[in-house]
């Protein structure tokens, strides 16, 4: 089975696969290298290693793999069935610029999911995030509600792998920044039933409930072939609307709608179930008995994320923004806002430029971002503040550290103080410190060595706490950190 590549393609992944991935190149018992009179224009020389050149030696190694199942570090998977061709660039008509990188045009949107499979499955997962993150870069609007659908179909046919999970949360991480121009696309109404579920179940849309509700609604309609208003609709009409949104409406948080549009839009619909409505009508007469009589974990009840509880941060953001509502959730306040107080990437990674902004702040949360993506941190009630002692520790019996993304598939958990007396420590010549042990380490420059660090469990105690939960090993360094206060204190 031979495979082609498109013109020019061959020799500039030839180029780049010799310069950028040696280890990819020893796999290969042969690389087409063009003499320099055949070589592209700045082919040599001016390419840098780009997401868009490295999807050109994915392929390269991709078509070459498959041509010679020998050239693979393993013998090829019998569950990968033989007769799938190996991803052929015209299927993804991929057009290249040196300076503009590579683009997919809308009708090759479907076969993108192909690609991230097969790179999962040649073992390539450095260059699969690099794919993921220059597909990132092209999402759109108009787009998204499509890649979503390509990255549903991958999820289901690699029975949920990592990668393909990572696709779908940032797809549908993507939407919920953009959620309101995303829902006036003719992308969102041709999303499947299964896509729309996905989407309108997360936190992280961007809108009121209400505006949930009418664009699930103009899904619905869409679906049917209806046009009109509700008030003009057949009795025909209402029953297919109806059928469309069997399966959705569960999931469009009713009793968080206001009222009057629950009246007015909702329930005139008819497809709200009966028990539904008075269970709404019972919420909206009686909002704090029925919270005692429900579950921490009753999604109906909990507003979705909005872009600005964490103002400005740079780690909580994209398919990571759901993590705000749990430290929200943490600190008692679902809806608290937060206003940035320091940034290390920003304001400068030594010790005294994090004193210099946070010294006698309280509350803050910490959250800090490792070299790996792993983001941890701690909250204090109590501030850091100046002593005429080298340094000192701060008593508190409501600080505690946390844990929302390692490499420990641990879920997202707090350590709460043991030791209180030793909740936090100020020392000018670090940055900050949790706990006697000390739990978690900061040090100044910490992007540059080693010396920050993590000994825990010794003030701090938890499920799972270990000197490796937060941050994969005990010593480490780290990529930023943020320091946030809530807005009013």
């Amino acid at each position: 089975m031979k495979a082609h590549v498109s013109y020019g393609a061959d020799q500039q992944a030839a180029d780049i696969l010799l310069m950028t991935d040696p280890r990819a190149c020893s796999r290969l018992t042969s690389v087409s290298y063009p003499s320099a009179s055949h070589r592209a224009p700045g082919s040599l020389g001016s390419i840098r290693t780009t997401c868009s050149w490295r999807l050109f030696i994915i392929v390269k190694y991709h078509v070459t793999a498959w041509s010679r199942p020998s050239l693979l570090r393993e013998p090829r998977d019998p569950s990968y069935p033989d007769q799938f061709p190996p991803t052929p660039l015209l299927a993804f008509r991929m057009g290249t610029r040196v300076a503009g990188g590579l683009h997919f045009s809308d009708k090759s949107l479907v076969g993108v999911s192909r690609l991230l499979e097969d790179l999962q499955h040649l073992g390539l997962e450095e260059l699969c995030q690099h794919c993921e993150d220059h597909i990132a870069t092209t999402m759109t609007p108009h787009n998204a509600c499509t890649f979503l659908m390509a990255a549903l179909k991958m999820e289901q046919r690699t029975g949920g792998s990592k990668g393909s999970r990572s696709f779908v949360d940032r797809c549908v991480a993507y939407i919920g920044e953009n959620a309101l121009e995303c829902m006036q696309t003719s992308s969102f109404l041709n999303l499947s039933r299964e896509a729309l579920i996905r989407l309108i179940s997360s936190d992280n849309l961007a809108l009121e409930e209400e505006d949930v509700w009418r664009g699930v609604l103009n899904w619905a309609k869409y679906g049917a072939g209806v046009a009109q208003p509700t008030a003009h609709w057949t009795e025909e009409e209402r029953l297919r609307v109806c059928q469309q949104l069997q399966g959705v409406i569960n999931h469009v948080r009713l009793l968080l709608i206001d009222s009057q549009v629950f009246a007015e839009e909702v329930e005139p619909t008819g497809a709200v179930p009966m028990e539904l409505s008075l269970e709404r009508y019972r919420y909206a007469a009686l909002p704090n008995k029925f919270k005692d009589n429900s579950t921490n974990e009753d999604k109906r009840l909990q507003p979705r994320v909005s872009l600005k509880l964490f103002a400005g941060s740079q780690i909580l953001i994209n398919e990571k923004m759901s993590l705000q509502r749990i430290l929200n959730n943490w600190y008692g306040v679902n809806k608290q806002m937060w206003r940035l107080v320091y940034r290390a990437s920003t304001h400068g990674y030594s010790a005294d430029a994090f004193h210099r902004h946070c010294d006698g702040v309280a509350p803050t949360y910490t959250i800090v971002m490792g070299q790996h993506g792993e983001i941890c941190g701690g909250f204090s009630d109590v501030p850091w503040g100046k002593t005429t002692m080298k340094g000192r520790y701060v008593a508190s019996d409501k600080a505690f550290l946390f844990t929302l993304v390692n490499n420990q598939d641990i879920p997202p958990t707090k350590f709460p103080v043991i030791k209180k007396m030793f909740a936090i420590c100020y020392h000018p010549d670090c940055g900050p410190i949790f706990g006697a042990g000390a739990d978690l380490f900061i040090a100044g420059n910490c992007n540059q060595n080693l010396e920050s660090y993590s000994n825990l469990p010794h003030s701090y105690d938890g499920e799972n706490a270990s000197c490796n939960t937060l941050m994969s090993d005990y010593n480490f360094t780290v990529l930023d950190y943020e320091v946030f206060s809530p807005y009013g204190k």
